[in-house]
């Protein structure tokens, strides 16, 4: 049986990330929420767990990095990484959000499961893989974050740029005119999302968690 106040992680991914380091620094972020952590790194195991659940996970996190790797640029990695997303994956989300139980995607959240339009529109704003209008990020280097109502802060991340809206957003911060910090409501259910995230240093970045348990409060509201 699952705790009532435990949250379902998926991590992992591809390349260009240590998720299982940035997976450990969510969990600490969230035990000061007070949920433990069951981490996960294959989104099969995810579903199952969201569905198989006695008592349902109070949270589920995606901090990873899968997705179909149509693009030329994955044809070396598609074998071992593509990934796409089965009928369990609906299955498990009307069971979570049917409940009303939040969901927090961070950083490569947004990018995952290319081929479900509906984690597009639970999270609000999507990857877009168009060769017309292919979203992008700068390399990795100093950004200066802007909260709504609080002062603007450094933090060394990737802005996600040219990303694509399916939904009502209530920003919580921007980048250089690009949301990074939103949350979407779905009826009874909260949905968080964070750009940010690259790394365990962004974890430290003081600035950056205060903005972050900002989101989770809202969330576990």
């Amino acid at each position: 049986m699952v705790s009532p106040d435990r949250a379902l992680l998926l991590a992992g991914g591809s390349h260009g990330h240590d998720f299982a380091a940035t997976a450990r620094a969510l969990a600490d972020v969230l035990a000061d929420h007070g949920l433990a952590t069951d981490i996960v790194d294959e989104p099969d195991a995810a579903w199952a767990a969201l569905l198989e659940a006695a008592t349902p996970y109070s949270l589920f996190v995606v901090n990873g990095l899968r997705f179909r790797m149509e693009h030329p640029r994955y044809a070396e990695m598609r074998e071992e990484w593509a990934y796409c997303t089965p009928p369990a994956a609906d299955a498990a989300m009307d069971r979570h959000l049917g409940l009303g139980r939040p969901v927090l995607s961070t950083h490569t959240g947004c990018i995952c499961f290319d081929d479900w339009d509906r984690w597009s529109d639970i999270l609000g704003r999507q990857w877009c893989w168009d060769e017309q209008r292919l979203s992008w990020h700068p390399e990795r280097g100093p950004l200066t974050i802007e909260p709504v109502g609080g002062p603007a802060f450094e933090i060394v991340d990737e802005v996600y740029t040219d990303m694509v809206e399916r939904g009502d957003l209530d920003v919580l911060a921007t980048c250089a005119g690009q949301p990074v910090t939103w949350q979407v409501d779905h009826g009874a259910s909260k949905v968080g999302v964070t750009t940010l995230g690259h790394g365990t240093d962004s974890y430290e970045n003081t600035a950056y968690r205060r903005l972050l348990d900002q989101l989770l409060d809202a969330l576990l509201a």
